[in-house]
């Protein structure tokens, strides 16, 4: 059933990419290199708060999220077998956002591990947290699996920013005014999170959104603009 699944819904292959990009990324974060350290004066105006590991870690369920909502409303028409016309239009607008998504997204993620490895970039951020509940031991729970090298641009946030761009663009009827209101909140909410924890500076929040911006907007030139066909 997978097999016929894929077979008629290659846009899915798509996500073959995770593999392939957790294997870089692991790799490039083992490489001993001397580190440019990130810095900006407007770091020190965001005071750390170890509640905001709560939206950081949303993030891990967010993202993925995502695009399962477009992947869900795109083969709703094909598992229904007698879907309305208003289904078969979702799931092509749900499909056409799938797509673009996973595009822009791997796309940033991929030039951003390109940049880690000719750039080698990191931040000096986190000092040691002297609260003791159970937020802080999350935080350091993070630090620990997590390096503070390879920061910029912020591929936490370009993800988000390329998500949150597909959702405002989006025609899908489960996408309505409030919930898109309610994306950009904690899409903002997120993107925060990784400052206020000091897993990020300012600039590579910049960064990853800018990044994924661009992306998204050079996506919507070259194949919205121009009616070509992907997939």
């Amino acid at each position: 059933m997978i097999r016929r699944l894929i077979a008629d819904n290659k846009w899915l292959l798509l996500l073959l990419y995770f593999p392939v990009y957790l294997a870089a990324f692991f790799t490039i974060d083992k490489i001993e290199a001397d580190h440019h350290v990130i810095v900006c004066a407007l770091d020190e105006a965001v005071r750390f708060n170890e509640l905001f590991v709560i939206p950081y870690a949303l993030w891990f369920f967010w993202f993925p999220g995502v695009l399962l909502l477009f992947a869900a409303a795109a083969l709703r028409p094909y598992f229904k077998g007698s879907a309305s016309e208003k289904e078969i239009s979702d799931g092509a607008y749900a499909r056409a956002d799938f797509i673009k998504t996973c595009i822009v997204m791997f796309t940033s993620m991929t030039i951003s591990l390109i940049i880690y490895v000719v750039w080698p970039n990191a931040v000096d951020l986190r000092e040691p947290i002297e609260r003791d509940n159970i937020f802080a031991k999350a935080v350091e729970m993070i630090r620990a699996a997590d390096t503070p090298y390879g920061v910029c641009p912020s591929i936490h946030v370009a993800t988000i920013t390329a998500e949150a761009l597909s959702i405002k663009d989006s025609s899908i009827s489960l996408l309505g005014r409030r919930e898109k209101i309610a994306a950009y909140m904690i899409t903002l909410l997120i993107a925060y999170s990784t400052m206020a924890i000091k897993q990020h500076s300012i600039i590579d929040v910049i960064a990853g959104a800018l990044l994924a911006a661009v992306l998204y907007l050079a996506y919507r030139l070259i194949f919205e603009h121009k009616n070509t066909k992907i997939g």
